[in-house]
C-alpha cells in the first residue's frame, strides 16, 4: 500500500504573500490547524498553522506580516508513491504529500498507524494484548482476506487455535463466513445471526477504512445461545398461555377458577352466557362471601377447598340458572393445594342437546338405506364404527357428482378401498379405474407414464408412441396415490391436465383431450409441503376440492374384530384352510395401538393362520419388525381356574400405578399419565400403601 492511497487530500492552500490575519481568517472559515503554503507559481513551500499564530501574538508581530516570515519551510515530505512500511513509525502528526514541488495532500500519524496495525509484521503486542482484553471474540483480515487478528475469546468461542489460522485465508477457515463480503462491498453487516456448530452467534462485521482505501474488515462475534434458549422458552411459555387461554374461552361448558382461599381469578365467556353474571361482578370476590349474598345456594369451590377432593353437584344460581357443576383442586409440583377449577353446564341446555343428537339420529335415518345397499356387496370394506360410516355415506353421495377428492391419512388406513368405492357408486362404474402410485415409479418414467410418449419421444421409445395412464382411464377413474412424492416438474403438468382436461404426450405436440375424474391419496400433509415450496400451492387447491379423511385404525378399535375375522376369512379362503381364531385374542388385539394400521392387522392374522399348526389359532405375535421386540399373546389351552375379579383389578391397579410412581415421581404428572384427577392418585397411593417419598410424602403426611 503506497501513501496516496491513505492521504487525505487538501483543498484549502494559502499564498506565500497573505498576512497573519487572512491565513487566521482562513483557518477560522474552513476549521483547520493549519494550511500548506504555496509561491507565486503554486509550489509547495512550507506550512503555517495555529502555533505560528500564537507565537505572533506572543511576539508582537503585526498581523499584516506576510506568512513566509513565519511559516515553517524544512519540513519532511513524501512523494505519493511512497510505500508505507517506509513511514513507519511516523514522528510528525502529519506529512505533506507533495509531486513535481505541488501539494496533493498530506498523510495523518493515525492513518499510518492504523495500517501498521492491520500489517501483520508490525503487529503489537500492546494492541494483540487490548485484543485479547476484549470480551467477544474478534477476527480481522487483511486487504487479501488473510487473517491477521485473532484474539483469545475466538479462540474459547470457535475452539480454533491462533497459531493454527494466523496469515491463512479467511475463507479456507470459514467458508460459510460472510466477512469477506463486507471487504468486496465496503458495507457492514450488523446483527447477523450465525449458527456454529451448538451455538449461535452474534456478529457484527464492519469494513476498515483509511482515506478512501479499503484495507480490511473486522467481526466481532457474542455466544448469545444462551439467550436464544430463554428467548424460545420464553415465546413458547407465552404461545402455551395463550393457547390454555384460547382453549378455555372456546370451552362450551363454564370454566369457574379461584385461589385457594376462594378469590374469584377467572371465568370464561361460557359463564357469562350460561348464568347471565358478568365476569366484573365476582372477579376478585370471595366464594364465602358471593354464597352468604345469595348469589348461590352452595358452592363447589368451597366444598373442594374443605376436602380437598372433586366434587359434583346441581347449583342453583340467583338468575334462575340451574347448573351441574365438578370442582377440582389443583396442585403444583411441590403437591400444595393452589387453586380451584369448576365447570359447569346449564342442565336445561343439556336436555335441548339430547332433543338435537334424537333429531340428528331421526335425519340420518334418510342415509341408511342407501349406505346398505352401497356396501351390502362389497367384499372389501369392513364398516364397523361410526366414523367408517361417516366415510361411507360421503362416499355415497360424491359417487353422484364428479368433484374431484383427495383422500389423506396414515399409511395403511385402506385410502385405496376408499377410492374403490367411490368409483363403484359412481356414474363412472362401468369405465374402468385406474390406480398409480407415484412413489413407486422413477421420476424420469413417470411422465411418460402418466401422459404417454410420441414415436421418436426419445432413446429406446416404442414405434408408433404409447398411451400413457391418463389416456387409459378417459371416460373412467384415475387414482394417483402417493400425490405428495410426485416431483414438483410434473405437478404443474398436472395442474395444466385439471384445467384444460386435455393432455400432451412427451414428444408430442397435438394435445388431446381427456375425461377422467381425479381421486388422490397422501399419507404427507400437502398443505405443509406447499408452504414449504415443496409442492405447488395452486395444485392443491384444485386437489383438494373434497377432503376425504380416513382416521387410524387406534381410533376405531370397534373395527378390529370385525376386520380381524374378514380377513381370517379371506385367508382361510385363499389358503383352503380352517382355521378359527380363539375369542380372547380379540382383547388383545383391541389394546394394540396398530402404527401399521390395517394393513398391518391383516398381516399380523395372515402370520397367525400360516404358522399356527392348531385349527384353533391361541397365539399372536405383535410389533415383529427388524428394530423391535415381538410381543406374543398366548391363550391357555385349559379352562382357566376361578379368579376374585376385585383382588385381580386391584392386584393390577396397584402394579400399575406403582409403575407410573417410578416413572414420574410425582402424583400430578402420574394423574396426567393416567387420565385421572390428582385426587384420585393421592387416594389410591394411601389405599395400596405406595409411597411417594420426598416432600410430595411429607405433604400427603
Amino acid at each position: 500500500m503506497q501513501v496516496q492511497d491513505i492521504m487525505i487530500p487538501l483543498p484549502w492552500v494559502c499564498k506565500h504573500e497573505q498576512t497573519l490575519k487572512e491565513v487566521a481568517h482562513l483557518l477560522l472559515l474552513h476549521g483547520v490547524d493549519g494550511l500548506p503554503v504555496v509561491n507565486s507559481r503554486g509550489k509547495f513551500v512550507g506550512c503555517v498553522g495555529k502555533k505560528q499564530l500564537y507565537s505572533a501574538i506572543a511576539k508582537g508581530i503585526d498581523f499584516t506580516t506576510p506568512v513566509h516570515e513565519l511559516m515553517v519551510s524544512n519540513m519532511m515530505t513524501v512523494a505519493p508513491e511512497t510505500a508505507l512500511e517506509e513511514m513507519y513509525p511516523l514522528s510528525n502528526s502529519m506529512v505533506p504529500v507533495v509531486q513535481n514541488g505541488k501539494i496533493l495532500g498530506v498523510v495523518t500519524r493515525e492513518a499510518v498507524a492504523s495500517y501498521s496495525n492491520l500489517n501483520s509484521s508490525h503487529y503489537s503486542m500492546q494492541m494483540e494484548a487490548a485484543f485479547d482484553a476484549i470480551y467477544d471474540g474478534i477476527i480481522g483480515i487483511d486487504s487479501n482476506q488473510n487473517i491477521l487478528i485473532f484474539n483469545k475469546a475466538a479462540e474459547e468461542l470457535l475452539g480454533i487455535s491462533k497459531l493454527s489460522i494466523l496469515d491463512r485465508s479467511y475463507l479456507e477457515i470459514f467458508p460459510q463466513g460472510i466477512l469477506h463480503q463486507v471487504l468486496e462491498n465496503r458495507q457492514g453487516a450488523l446483527n447477523q445471526k450465525v449458527s456454529y456448530e451448538d451455538k449461535t452467534l452474534l456478529s457484527i462485521n464492519s469494513p476498515i477504512v483509511i482515506g478512501n482505501k479499503v484495507i480490511g474488515a473486522i467481526a466481532a462475534l457474542q455466544d448469545i445461545s444462551k439467550l436464544e434458549r430463554v428467548s424460545h422458552e420464553l415465546e413458547y411459555t407465552k404461545k402455551l398461555k395463550a393457547e390454555v387461554d384460547a382453549i378455555i374461552e372456546a370451552s362450551f361448558d363454564s370454566i369457574f377458577v379461584t385461589d385457594a382461599k376462594g378469590n374469584v381469578l377467572s371465568v370464561n365467556e361460557a359463564y357469562t352466557r350460561i348464568t347471565g353474571i358478568k365476569a366484573e361482578e365476582i372477579m376478585g370476590k370471595n366464594m364465602y362471601d358471593l354464597v352468604q349474598e345469595g348469589l348461590y345456594d352452595r358452592s363447589a369451590t368451597i366444598e373442594v377447598i374443605e376436602t380437598h377432593q372433586s366434587v359434583t353437584f346441581t347449583q342453583n344460581i340467583k338468575t334462575g340458572k340451574t347448573l351441574l357443576v365438578t370442582g377440582n383442586p389443583v396442585f403444583n409440583d411441590k403437591g400444595e393445594f393452589v387453586r380451584v377449577l369448576t365447570n359447569g353446564r346449564d342442565v336445561t341446555e343439556l336436555m335441548l342437546l339430547k332433543q338435537e343428537v334424537e333429531q340428528a339420529h331421526s335425519l340420518s335415518r334418510h342415509f341408511e338405506e342407501e349406505l346398505k345397499k352401497a356396501t351390502a356387496n362389497s367384499k372389501e370394506m369392513v364398516i364397523n364404527s361410526d366414523k367408517s360410516r361417516e366415510i361411507m355415506d360421503l362416499t355415497v353421495r360424491l359417487g353422484k357428482v364428479g368433484s374431484t377428492v383427495l383422500i389423506y391419512g396414515e399409511s395403511g388406513v385402506g385410502k385405496e378401498l376408499i377410492a374403490r368405492e367411490l368409483h363403484k357408486n359412481s356414474i363412472r362404474k362401468d369405465r374402468p379405474l385406474i390406480s398409480i402410485n407415484c412413489a413407486a415409479i422413477p421420476e424420469g418414467l413417470l411422465e411418460s407414464e402418466l401422459f404417454g410418449y410420441d414415436s421418436g419421444a426419445f432413446s429406446g421409445a416404442k414405434k408408433g408412441g404409447k398411451m400413457g395412464i391418463f389416456e387409459i382411464a378417459n371416460g373412467g377413474t384415475l387414482f394417483l396415490d402417493e400425490i405428495g412424492e410426485m416431483p414438483v416438474t410434473l405437478q404443474s403438468k398436472l395442474l395444466r391436465v385439471i384445467q384444460e382436461k386435455e393432455i400432451l404426450r412427451v414428444g408430442g405436440t397435438t394435445p388431446i383431450n381427456i375425461d377422467v375424474r381425479l381421486i388422490t391419496a397422501t399419507n404427507r400433509d400437502l398443505w405443509e409441503m406447499a408452504r414449504k415450496g415443496q409442492f405447488r400451492q395452486d395444485l392443491y387447491y384444485r386437489l383438494n376440492v373434497v377432503p376425504i379423511y380416513v382416521p387410524p385404525l387406534r381410533d376405531r378399535k370397534e373395527e378390529i374384530p370385525a376386520l380381524a375375522y374378514h380377513f381370517l376369512r379371506i385367508i382361510n379362503e385363499q389358503y383352503d384352510l380352517q382355521k378359527k381364531l380363539d375369542q380372547r385374542l380379540i382383547a388383545r388385539l383391541m389394546e394394540y395401538e396398530w402404527p401399521g394400521n390395517i394393513r398391518e392387522l391383516r398381516n399380523v392374522i395372515e402370520r397367525a393362520v400360516v404358522t399356527s399348526p392348531d385349527t384353533v389359532i391361541k397365539s399372536i405375535k405383535l410389533s415383529g419388525n427388524i428394530n423391535q421386540d415381538e410381543k406374543e399373546y398366548v391363550m391357555e389351552t385349559e379352562d382357566s381356574p376361578r379368579i376374585n375379579l376385585r383382588e385381580k383389578v386391584n392386584a393390577y391397579e396397584r402394579d400399575l400405578i406403582q409403575h407410573y410412581v417410578e416413572t414420574y415421581k410425582s402424583s400430578r404428572k402420574v394423574a396426567k399419565a393416567l387420565g385421572v384427577s390428582q385426587t384420585t392418585i393421592m387416594r389410591k397411593v394411601a389405599l395400596y400403601g405406595i409411597s411417594l417419598g420426598g416432600q410430595e410424602e411429607v405433604n400427603r403426611v
